[in-house]
């Protein structure tokens, strides 16, 4: 670029801060340029300057308070608006922006709206380069060199875009990262380097994407090789490794890039780190669980009670009748149904209060459906008539058997809540094909494809329609306060949108309200497990077993049952009873059968005391809960397992099958 031909370049300076100017005055007399400065301070003084005298440049600072308002509060006189000012009225003096503040968006607009230029006030280094620069481009522009002109400002919209694209990057709160076929991270910007934990992009540049960061590298590669017709991957959730070493769940949007036609590929993505929210959503879907069991403490309690009654009458009748063997035999039998039936209540009610990891598989609604026929009774009240109408040859869906039930117990509790005085539910399910979309109540579109669609229906209040277009709005809700949290339809939509479903409301005052949910089918069946069997007494034997239970009640049943057998049994009522007895007992001990959950030593640090003085007993876990300590006795595969309550049968057959096992090494 050719210099300036003028020997002394004439500058209006816009700047009503003293100290800001001097510096920029020195800083100019310190490069050796030759100037004359005029400085005014307001929007007034700028305008007739403008218009009077001709100058070669115009330095402006951005914010100009300017104090002649006719209300005297003054208002700010912007950079922004003095460019704009000096173009339209048709001056093309060149114009530089010296401040010490402009984001990239303002700096945009006001090049965009004619500024030649911008000089940070902590760069004012550049100024005097800056100020020959834009005297040099306005020559060329004046002597008509268009080409010249062009070039410059394409490269100064270069520069700006690639300052804008690098801010955008950096500036992102969503990770982005581009890798190549083979994995070989590219690309990666500040947040997803933060999310993953490392001190700086140069160290996740040095990993594979596919083999260092996913816990899953299958996963990986299938959500690229399964793009759209855009070549694009949607909310895609993966696990990842962090830097740490514990795994964190994210969400990919991203697409796949080829570089060349037939030539190498690259993956681009955006990545959202959603592991808090994971969390939350398990932890309220917890809570909701608890509450409905709340909920279903009544309905418990009564059916206890009805229970122990049979049992209770059928133990006095058999006092009353010990004589009579035929009707001692129809009493015991009654006895043995209550107390089936009371396990069923407790199994059922400790699996659904349980927290479970989501974990997708192929379920039939119907059999869900029926498992639920004894717990919603229980939950919604004895006057509450509920239809269950299960549909034919029930296609299966690939969802969360806990988030199938949670959607059904929210809707049951939904539609209760919209019958005070009693009412009917109905909950049916079908198959639908549909060949071209279709439209259903609310605007839901579907689109063409094999449904199973969930119906839940009550004849209760209905609803509004100014209501019925917030009902999964979170926080929602029409119950008076401290009767509701408004999450439980914000829940059951989130559940459905998460497993690619539908829902649809169909609804009017006084007419009640139906749910109508569509699930796409699965063509995955989960390997059938097989059929129960009832358990059969298995034969006896000689073995010696410890036997290791607090409840005393529960140890001597279980103690006599099994010297009944022909076993011989030693009897702890604790841990460190059960190791006294392993310490001084002077014959072999075949088998140690242990409680989970005791006071004192827990059932695992038993056994492993236990079996450092005697390694080749085997051992059988016995427990009642099923969340407290399960995971180190199933960890455990060469011990047995039994769940309370259980039957005699089952502890002789789990006897015999333990004591012909191999012993421990």
């Amino acid at each position: 670029m050719s210099k300036s031909s003028r020997t002394s370049v004439a500058i209006l300076q816009l700047e009503n801060d003293p100290l800001d100017a001097e510096l920029s005055f020195r800083k100019l007399e310190s490069s050796g340029l030759s100037f004359s400065l005029t400085r005014i301070g307001s929007e007034d003084d700028f305008k007739r300057a403008v218009r009077e005298k001709k100058h070669d440049i115009i330095l402006c600072a951005y914010k100009v308070p300017d104090w002649t308002g006719l209300d005297g509060t003054g208002r700010d006189w912007t950079g922004l608006d003095a460019v704009r000012w000096l173009r339209s009225s048709g001056f093309s003096v060149p114009f530089i922006l010296v401040t010490g503040f402009l984001s990239e968006d303002l700096a945009a607009a006001c090049i965009k709206e004619g500024a030649n230029d911008y000089i940070m006030k902590d760069n004012l280094e550049r100024l005097p380069i800056a100020i020959m620069r834009a005297l040099e481009e306005t020559e060329m522009l004046a002597e008509g060199t268009q080409i010249k002109s062009a070039l410059v400002q394409a490269e100064r919209d270069l520069s700006l875009s690639e300052r804008l694209y690098a801010s955008i990057v950096e500036g992102a709160p969503y990770g982005i990262f581009q890798a190549d076929d083979s994995g070989r991270i590219l690309v990666v910007n500040a947040a997803l380097t933060k999310m993953l934990g490392y001190k700086s992009d140069a160290e996740l540049l040095n990993l594979n994407i596919e083999s260092d960061v996913c816990i899953a590298p299958k996963e990986y590669r299938a959500i690229f090789e399964k793009v759209d017709e855009q070549n694009r991957a949607s909310h895609k959730e993966v696990q990842w490794r962090h830097s740490k070493g514990h795994s964190i769940t994210v969400r990919l949007e991203g697409r796949r890039i080829e570089v060349k036609a037939g030539g190498s590929v690259v993956y681009e993505a955006f990545v959202e780190d959603i592991t808090e929210q994971r969390i939350l959503e398990q932890q309220f879907r917890q809570a909701q669980k608890m509450e409905a069991i709340g909920r279903l403490a009544a309905g418990v309690a009564h059916d206890f009670n009805n229970l122990l009654m049979i049992i209770r009458g059928c133990a006095e009748l058999l006092e009353h009748h010990k004589d009579n063997p035929q009707k001692i035999g129809g009493y015991i039998k009654q006895i043995n149904d209550a107390t089936s039936i009371a396990a069923s209540v407790v199994q059922q009610l400790m699996a659904f209060s349980r927290k479970q990891v989501t974990e997708k598989r192929s379920l039939d609604f119907n059999a869900i459906l029926h498992d639920l026929r004894t717990l919603l009774p229980r939950l919604l009240g004895e006057d509450i008539q509920i239809v269950f109408t299960p549909g034919p040859l029930l296609e299966l869906v690939s969802a969360d058997r806990a988030q199938i039930e949670q959607i059904i117990l929210n809707l049951a509790v939904n539609a209760r809540d919209a019958m005070p005085s009693g009412g009917k539910l109905e909950l049916a399910t079908s198959n639908v094909c549909l060949k071209m979309p279709q439209i259903e109540t609310g605007g839901v579109e579907l689109p063409p494809g094999n449904y199973v669609l969930l119906s839940v229906a009550d004849n209760g209040m209905g609803m509004e329609p100014e209501v019925q277009s917030h009902i999964f709005e979170p926080f929602f809700t029409t119950k008076e306060q401290g009767k509701g949290t408004g999450l439980g339809l914000a829940t059951v939509y989130g559940i459905i949108k998460e497993n690619q479903g539908f829902i649809a409301l169909n609804t009017a005052p006084g007419k009640g309200a139906t749910f109508k949910i569509y699930f796409p089918i699965t063509t995955v069946a989960n390997q059938v497990a097989p059929a129960a069997q009832i358990a059969l007494a298995g034969p006896g034997g000689s073995e010696t077993i410890l036997l290791v239970e607090d409840e005393v009640a529960l140890r001597e049943i279980t103690g006599e049952y099994l010297q009944s057998r022909g076993y011989h049994v030693l009897s702890a009522n604790s841990g460190l009873d059960a190791l006294e007895i392993c310490r001084t007992y002077d014959a072999p001990i075949d088998i140690l059968m242990t409680d989970v959950i005791m006071p004192g030593i827990q059932g695992p640090e038993l056994v492993k005391s236990a079996l450092d003085m005697r390694p080749g007993m085997r051992v059988i876990y016995v427990s009642g809960y099923t969340d407290r300590g399960l995971e180190i006795v199933t960890a455990d595969s060469k011990a047995a397992f039994l769940h309370k309550p259980y039957s005699l049968a089952d502890l002789s057959q789990q006897i015999r099958s333990a004591a012909s096992s191999p012993t421990l090494p």
